[in-house]
């Protein structure tokens, strides 16, 4: 028996701070295919909300993720990525006084692939 499999997994892990409304996190390249979108709030930020989503569906990934307490949330969503584009946090109520952090993480596989024979 012989397959196709994906040979080539990245995982993307960005620090980032609640203090703008925007922010640009992660760079999927065209033809990648997104298995696992995690967000941790590491410092929690009061009355803020994220969105983890894409330049044309900010929410994509994640909707509405209450950033005022410690946690994990994780997305369901799997995407292949027909064209190169960014992931993106949308944050409602930022602080850029406040010492706010979160950490996002992708895991996805580029397009790459190789033949086993099993």
């Amino acid at each position: 028996m012989q397959q196709k499999v994906k040979n080539i997994s990245y995982l993307c892990k960005v620090s980032f701070k609640l203090d703008a409304t925007k922010k640009e996190l992660a760079l999927l390249p065209a033809g990648s295919e997104v298995l696992s979108v995690n967000l941790e709030i590491v410092t929690p930020l009061a009355g803020a909300t994220i969105d983890i989503g894409l330049e044309g569906k900010q929410d994509y990934f994640l909707d509405n993720i209450n950033a005022t307490n410690k946690g994990f949330s994780q997305s369901s969503i799997l995407l292949t990525s027909a064209t190169t584009q960014t992931i993106n946090a949308t944050i409602t109520d930022p602080d850029p006084k406040a010492d706010s952090l979160a950490i996002l993480r992708v895991l996805y596989f580029l397009p790459s692939e190789v033949l086993l024979e099993c």
